[in-house]
């Protein structure tokens, strides 16, 4: 589950962490809005956990505007503001959970492996996806996309991948490309088209998500047919 933490101040950006690792997530921290937008342009996040006191944008105003744009996104709000105003505020502004200051790593660790329950029981019932090697489509529930053999070659890699997911250099190789500057512009440009397939039968495009500097995983697991 790709959890991103908004917390400006350094040591318990780093103690939380540490924390959510320690559960087996896959965290990073980022001290402001500017650097969470930057961290959501490049892929799908399962859970925010934000701090409200934020220089430059709050965190209500944060919440309240990634809710707008992803409804289905996951907010565990942490602030020093215990009148209950303040709960409520958070709680309008999109807050699954508002947990008050100081905040034990225990604490949020348990906020958030309820939210990796739910987040779980919601991909488990997701759509169905199938993918025909030898017929070279990806089938959902909504439609059929046609999709080419280098785009079979990565989605396979990535399906039966661990944790389905792979680094760059391991991309390269199943879509036969060389180690470069030019395959990586090239891998990228693929997974943009193929998103773009993706849409068309009722898959978000969020199915194929990067990982900054390291390579792609798929968010939903995918059937291998013959």
């Amino acid at each position: 589950m790709k959890v991103v933490v908004v917390e400006d101040h350094l040591d318990l950006r780093q103690l939380f962490v540490d924390a959510l690792v320690h559960e087996g997530m896959d965290a990073i921290a980022v001290s402001c809005a500017e650097e969470l937008d930057e961290c959501m342009s490049e892929g799908m996040i399962h859970l925010l956990i934000l701090d409200v006191n934020l220089p430059g944008e709050s965190g209500f105003d944060i919440a309240k505007r990634v809710r707008a744009a992803d409804p289905k996104i996951n907010i565990i709000m942490l602030s020093a503001r215990t009148g209950e105003l303040d709960r409520i505020q958070g709680y309008e502004c999109g807050a699954d959970f508002y947990l008050c200051k100081p905040v034990s790593p225990a604490e949020l660790a348990a906020a958030v492996r309820a939210v990796k329950r739910r987040v779980q029981d919601e991909i488990s019932r997701g759509i169905d996806l199938a993918l025909s090697v030898t017929g070279m489509r990806l089938t959902s529930e909504k439609g059929v996309a046609n999709i080419s053999k280098v785009d079979v070659a990565l989605l396979k890699a990535l399906a039966m991948a661990p944790d389905k997911r792979l680094p760059y250099w391991r991309l390269y190789e199943v879509t036969e490309r060389n180690s470069n500057e030019q395959a990586k512009s090239q891998l990228e440009l693929q997974v943009f088209r193929l998103r773009k397939k993706l849409v068309e039968i009722g898959i978000s495009e969020n199915l194929i998500r990067s990982m900054r500097s390291e390579g792609y995983q798929l968010t939903q697991a995918i059937r291998i047919d013959p």
